[in-house]
């Protein structure tokens, strides 16, 4: 085989063996497999492992765990298709309102302006700010403004797989890319308070409100018409205390009711 691809020089007769062809065919072929196989695990890497390619473009040197938020993508399918469609690349930035869902972790630390890894899905460490330990915060999202942590909350994009006890930052275990808890939840209702209405005066019923799903008690003595509660009561009459409803919370974690099963006292009419 090296005799059939010996080298030739200027003014040397020169005719191409089949063999020689043959040769340069199949060095041909096998450097498509190559590419092949390397866009192949290029999408895996990006595809399937969680893990993603970011260029910090926050002005600012980013520490590995840091929070950015995803800005826009790299490189545009029209500028080079091959690597849109094969290799995820993003721009990122400090996250700021309406990143819920869209941030990444940096798996390393990136220099502002360069590249570097960062995981968008999957399980990773990363710091929580645990706000209280009135509740037992099931999922996090990002903090505007920050880059250092994210923010304990009820529902959210990342699911806490578990954390350090205590308030403040803490280190946790969380899987990213998840859908988030339903923005409204189940609820069980307790009259604990208020009184009765009549045909002058519209009814006061306060309420303990417990998570079905747990049998958490998450707010104490709600009265379900004050703000930020949206339920509504009619101006006068008699109203038969609720037992149930449904509730969700707000981006600054607080619980809003919004239907409860409170209804009017109704009478058969004098025949």
């Amino acid at each position: 085989m090296s005799s059939q691809l010996s080298k030739v020089t200027a003014g040397d007769p020169f005719r191409m063996s089949a063999d020689t062809f043959n040769a340069f065919v199949d060095a041909a072929q096998a450097h498509r497999d190559r590419q092949t196989s390397q866009e192949g695990e290029v999408q895996a890497y990006g595809a399937r492992s969680g893990m993603v390619t970011v260029r910090n473009i926050s002005g600012i040197n980013q520490d590995r765990f840091a929070v950015m938020g995803i800005a826009g993508f790299i490189t545009s399918p029209t500028v080079n298709l091959l690597a849109f469609q094969n290799r995820p690349a993003f721009d990122v930035i400090v996250p700021v309102y309406g990143h819920s869902g869209r941030f990444v972790v940096l798996a390393e630390p990136i220099v502002a302006g360069r590249l570097g890894r960062a995981h968008i899905s999957g399980v990773c460490p990363v710091m929580i700010d645990i706000p209280d330990e009135d509740h037992e915060y099931r999922y996090a999202e990002f903090a505007a403004d920050q880059t250092g942590y994210l923010k304990a909350t009820h529902y959210g994009s990342a699911r806490i797989l578990w954390r350090e006890e205590g308030i403040g930052l803490r280190w946790a275990v969380v899987r990213l890319g998840h859908t988030g808890q339903l923005a409204a939840f189940p609820v069980k209702l307790t009259q604990n308070g208020g009184s009765q209405g009549d045909d002058q005066n519209p009814a006061t019923w306060t309420y303990d409100i417990v998570d079905v799903l747990t049998d958490e008690t998450l707010e104490n003595a709600v009265d379900p018409v004050a703000d930020p509660h949206q339920w509504k009561r009619p101006s006068v009459g008699w109203m038969i205390p609720a037992t149930f409803g449904y509730a969700h919370y707000n981006t600054d974690n607080e619980l809003i009711l919004g239907w409860i099963n409170e209804v009017a006292e109704q009478q058969a009419c004098d025949t």
